[in-house]
């Protein structure tokens, strides 16, 4: 994966349909409504109602949330 593809942003039903992610949409949606108090909120991006996920972001928090 090129560095351009790691920083693109990803909506909701992309990462879901990631066989390199293991998130439903319904976890992901919950993610994205606590990413205040888990962390997430800075690899999120809303332009009017569609939310943006951004893929390196969602990967580093994803990390964090393993140890």
């Amino acid at each position: 994966m090129t560095t351009l593809d790691q920083k693109a942003y990803c909506t909701v039903k992309q990462i879901a349909a990631d066989a390199s992610f293991c998130f439903s949409e319904g976890m992901l949606r919950y993610y994205l409504l606590h990413a205040n108090k888990n962390g997430l909120k800075k690899a999120i991006r809303k332009i009017g109602r569609k939310v943006l996920i951004r893929r390196d972001y969602f990967v580093e928090w994803l990390e964090t949330k393993s140890k």
